[in-house]
């Protein structure tokens, strides 16, 4: 990392993970419990202050069939639902007001029991339907289903692994028995015709069949997408409102499940840093390739490379490893904002992660991309051939988000500090969603607050909107 990764140790140091500050313990050790600093809890006082996310600190709203009304509670001076108590800026360390917040984020939106429950029944439900079209196949969850990173709204990745056909037999045959076999006689043609309903065609075509039939009534949306290079069968259970995508004899998504696996066992940052940032970018609309961002199995890549060079940094400097998820997020955007090279550099994740020349000789063919040189190239730790950011475009506007972020965070973290209530809101404004969770979650907790956009929310510019107008 740059100047500012460095300049932040002092504050990384004094916002350790640990209650203490006991040396003896694991220096890997990363607490995801909020950290006490010794501030006072003033969630209760009546102080107003203006704050960057323009929150009101006195007006409350429930949405109730669409429609405002007041709420009597006062909903902790307009905090956002990941938050249930104000610490002064003064009185704690801004780098762990930020860490308690993303600790807070990630317990408000992970699933719960009674949602991961919803979440296996329908596999299963799915599963019995594939194993009776399918004669002995076998279904595989992977994506973030598989590694526990899935949002309450995220979509359940499913593989059918079909059994070998015999065409790669028939393709061994002489190309003269091909050509008696195409021989039919009329009366073969008439019986063709008349089992026309049979279960023949594509797995794809079957699948949305055997949807139809079956679960129509649960449907709100079917699509086979087959002109792609992994062809999908899309389809939405309306009950739960869980969307699933399906395809067909893909061994990597399992493999990349439990490659995930391991990663978040030797990394324990990795895990809430892909929470928070999975929304972050879903909130801007960057999180889907096809339409323009950075999807997810990319962006958890992105995240792993670099934590392996943070810790690789520490160790090189006789450093502890220990810091708290609000300076790495803040390092995060500032690396591949500022400090990464996109057109020259290459990303992979193996051998504890490295870096490479796009250009190279062995490289160019796979990495390298003259139309869209500023793309990210990332190796596919199971195909080192494969470039996993090769779908991806819009890269630069995904680069301007994070710097923006970046710069927005800087200037909560490091003096002299913009006051606010909450640090992380700055950059990601409450959804409808979070309040409905964190109501579900607390009840006596009060409904969001009337607020307005501040500059920088939902803002993908560098430049806050006043002064893109005046340079207009």
């Amino acid at each position: 990392m740059n100047g500012t990764a460095n300049h932040h140790q002092e504050d990384n140091r004094s916002s350790e993970p640990i209650g203490d500050g006991d040396e003896d313990e694991d220096e890997d050790f990363i607490s995801l419990v909020p950290i006490d600093n010794g501030g006072d809890d003033r969630g209760d006082e009546d102080e107003e202050e203006e704050t960057t996310t323009g929150y009101s600190n006195n007006d409350t709203r429930e949405k109730t069939n669409g429609k405002r009304r007041n709420n009597n509670n006062n909903n902790k001076n307009g905090l956002p639902p990941w938050m249930e108590s104000y610490v002064d800026h003064f009185r704690v360390n801004p780098m762990v007001a930020l860490h308690n917040e993303i600790v807070g984020f990630c317990s408000l939106m992970e699933p719960r029991k009674e949602e991961m429950k919803i979440r296996e029944d329908l596999l299963q439900k799915f599963t019995k339907l594939a194993k009776s079209t399918f004669r002995n196949c076998k279904v595989e969850v992977f994506g973030s289903q598989a590694t526990g990173l899935c949002l309450p709204t995220s979509d359940i990745d499913i593989v059918i692994q079909l059994e070998e056909e015999e065409e790669t037999v028939k393709k061994k045959e002489p190309e003269k028995k091909k050509k008696k076999k195409k021989n039919i006689s009329k009366q073969q043609e008439l019986e063709d015709m008349e089992n026309w309903d049979k279960p023949t065609g594509s797995p794809l075509s079957l699948l949305g069949k055997a949807l139809r039939e079956n679960w129509l009534d649960d449907l709100s949306y079917l699509e086979l997408i087959e002109n792609t290079r992994i062809p999908l069968v899309k389809f939405t259970h309306a009950p739960t409102k869980i969307s699933i995508d399906v395809c067909f004899n893909q061994k990597g998504g399992p493999q990349a499940a439990a490659l995930m696996n391991q990663y978040m066992e030797a990394l324990s940052p990795l895990r809430p840093l892909t929470f928070f940032l999975k929304k972050f970018m879903a909130s801007r609309g960057l999180n889907q390739p096809y339409t323009g961002g950075v999807g997810s199995f990319l962006l958890q890549m992105m995240i792993l490379s670099f934590l392996q060079h943070r810790e690789r940094d520490c160790f090189n400097n006789e450093r502890p490893s220990q810091y708290s998820l609000g300076a790495l997020l803040v390092e995060f955007f500032e690396f591949y904002s500022t400090d990464f090279n996109f057109v020259l550099t290459g990303i992979s994740v193996r051998f504890d992660g490295f870096f490479f020349p796009k250009g190279s000789t062995d490289r160019k063919k796979n990495f390298w991309q003259t139309n869209r040189p500023f793309s990210i190239a990332l190796e596919n730790p199971l195909d080192p051939t494969f470039d996993v950011g090769s779908p991806s475009f819009r890269i630069d506007l995904v680069k301007r988000s994070f710097e923006t972020a970046f710069k927005v965070l800087l200037s909560h973290v490091t003096q002299p500090f913009i006051p606010t209530k909450s640090i992380l809101a700055s950059i990601l404004e409450p959804s409808d969603e979070m309040w409905e969770r964190r109501q579900q979650v607390t009840p006596n907790f009060a409904a969001p607050p009337e607020r307005q956009l501040d500059y920088y929310t939902n803002n993908n510019n560098t430049m806050p909107p006043r002064k893109r107008q005046k340079r207009r």
